[in-house]
């Protein structure tokens, strides 16, 4: 089992205009919007999330092949998870955990 930096999600204020922003980049595409709640783009190998939530912030994205395997490995290594991994409609199986610094991690694979 191994483990990627998959993406990165930012909290913003306004999704529509900072999708707008980031989409002047030759060859970034939406991957999946919720418009004016959530966008994801594709960036090459990476996605970069917008996520119109809380205050400004991010939240690292992590890829896995067996996100299930490495959630129970994690769980039964005593290491705290947010809850079990869950099918999402962007098309990823994910779950969530907080570092010792209070930043966010959405542990995921693809669902298909």
């Amino acid at each position: 089992m191994k483990v990627w930096l998959d993406g990165v999600t930012l909290q913003v204020a306004d999704v529509d205009e900072s999708k707008a922003y980031y989409l002047q980049f030759p060859g970034v595409d939406v991957e999946y919007e919720r418009p004016g709640e959530f966008a994801l783009l594709r960036m090459g190998a990476a996605r970069l999330g917008l996520l119109a939530l809380g205050p400004a912030g991010f939240h690292l994205e992590l890829a896995t092949d067996d996100v299930d395997g490495l959630h129970d490995d994690l769980v039964e290594r005593g290491v705290e998870v947010l809850g079990p991994p869950e099918d999402r409609p962007w098309g990823e199986r994910t779950f969530n955990m907080i570092d010792p610094d209070g930043n966010l991690l959405e542990l995921g694979e693809d669902a298909g």
